[in-house]
């Protein structure tokens, strides 16, 4: 894998820290009034848009109330929405119950001041659904448009926990959080199966319901194997950051993702476990900024599993520092794969 030069990154956080803290409009003026290259202030740019559009967006769950605002509720047909649930820079979920049989759902719809590439996310988030039908990923019912003309998604209502959130007030064992990581790795088969690559799996993402049925949430970077291009006319280009910087792959830090099929996904399923059974991230420092985290992703070293937590069983440390390798070649190669490894150490 082709990363960026260590010794251009440092010119690429001063530009990322001075223009982040600009108004977006401003941002583009400022890096063309500074003495950097033209690629050097593309990458700023890309990791200013990779920033604002990675926001938590609890988009298919049970959430507080929204704070109280005049905001008007959308009008979608068929449907009536009863309050915000949440919000980002590309769209707004609502609670809300289906006209026809009461049914609660979660209704997503795409904001007036969404950018062409936040537009294209989200109905890139419709097709990806509407392929997919497994028990541990969230249900489309459908989409279309409000009659004022945007558009929306309703999905499947889910009532549970963030898997982090779940693991810690259950008080769940080793061995029960590496079954709800297969789980969730099952789902991922299907997914992968179906010409779909999630590339967004953190815990925000892994909803836990108190059944103890997981759930796997919110599609929306997304993407469909490079066979699928020609069908929907959706291309990931090289260069193109998605994700969530604490949770990407090497190769999603590097802008090459695109080009790759399920690994981002198996080494972010790893991040996600190795969070839960050492309580940290895998990489050195404690400073959690993106510009941080993107650096540590690409070049720091990883802690071993068993040094972060000593009393981890061997052959699960082993297969979690492998799936965390930086070249996905020396990763697990599918989800299942992955999947068997982790139950073949907690057996």
């Amino acid at each position: 894998m082709s990363a960026v030069p260590a010794e251009r990154w440092a010119t690429v956080r001063r530009g990322f820290d001075a223009a982040v803290e600009l108004p977006c409009d401003q941002r583009e003026e400022f890096l063309s009034s500074e003495d950097l290259d033209d690629g050097t202030r593309a990458e700023v740019m890309m990791l200013l848009d990779a920033s604002d559009s990675a926001m938590d967006l609890p988009a298919d769950r049970v959430g507080p109330e929204a704070p109280a605002t005049n905001e008007r509720l959308p009008e979608v047909l068929g449907y009536r929405l009863v309050r915000r649930l949440a919000h980002g820079g590309s769209s707004r979920v609502f609670a809300a119950e289906s006209l026809e049989n009461g049914q609660p759902v979660a209704v997503k719809v795409i904001n007036s001041c969404a950018s062409a590439s936040g537009l294209q996310r989200f109905r890139q988030e419709c097709r990806v659904l509407s392929r997919l039908s497994h028990p541990g990923i969230v249900r489309l019912f459908e989409t279309g448009h409000t009659p004022d003309g945007h558009v929306y998604l309703a999905m499947e209502f889910i009532r549970g926990r963030c898997i982090d959130a779940w693991a810690a007030e259950s008080r769940a064992t080793v061995e029960g959080r590496v079954k709800t990581v297969t789980d969730v790795l099952g789902a991922l088969a299907h997914a992968h199966a179906a010409g779909v690559v999630h590339r967004d799996i953190k815990p925000h993402n892994i909803l836990v319901e108190d059944s103890g049925r997981v759930r796997l949430v919110d599609f929306g970077v997304a993407r469909l194997h490079r066979d699928d291009v020609q069908l929907t006319g959706f291309h990931t280009e090289t260069g193109n950051l998605v994700g969530t910087f604490a949770y990407m792959s090497p190769e999603q830090a590097d802008g090459k993702s695109g080009r790759l099929g399920p690994a981002p996904d198996v080494y972010q399923c790893a991040v996600v476990l190795y969070e839960l059974v050492t309580g940290r991230l895998p990489y050195e420092g404690e400073d959690r900024g993106a510009m941080a985290l993107l650096k540590a992703i690409l070049f720091d070293r990883r802690v071993p599993a068993r040094e972060a937590n000593p009393l981890l069983d061997a052959r699960l440390a082993d297969a979690l520092d492998r799936a965390l390798s930086r070249e996905p070649a020396e990763r697990p190669q599918t989800a299942l794969l992955f999947s068997d490894q982790l139950a073949s150490a907690i057996a």
